[in-house]
């Protein structure tokens, strides 16, 4: 199924179903920990590499690098936010998210996102 591609700003229901469905699925936590950038600071990438000069421990070197790329991050939250926020408005309609925010707030929509992993 294609996406929706709404253009509109969306008016104030479907924000509050947007921010909603950000809660239900997880990508809230994602978004306000950052941790969806984490796999930048493992061993191998540039800010690992920059980070472990001066003869640091592995641990160490992740640590720093950890802590360099969430301060940065932090700074920048603001623009994630507001891009997940367009995207999902992009990517359905007010009464397709009404939908899916009911199933992930139920038990069984939990239940659904915790298994994923578990299918695929």
């Amino acid at each position: 199924m294609p996406s929706a591609q709404v253009a509109e700003p969306p008016g104030p229901s479907k924000v509050d179903l947007i921010r909603r469905f950000l809660i239900a699925s997880g990508i809230q936590r994602r978004i306000d920990t950052g941790s969806f950038l984490g796999r930048l600071a493992f061993p191998g990438g540039a800010l690992f590499d920059a980070a472990a000069g001066g003869g640091k421990t592995l641990k160490e070197a992740a640590e720093t690098a950890s802590n360099a790329l969430c301060a940065s991050y932090a700074r920048h939250r603001h623009v994630w936010q507001e891009e997940y926020e367009s995207h999902v408005n992009w990517e359905f309609t007010e009464a397709e998210l009404q939908d899916v925010v009911e199933f992930l707030e139920r038990p069984g929509g939990q239940h659904f996102l915790e298994g994923r992993w578990r299918m695929g």
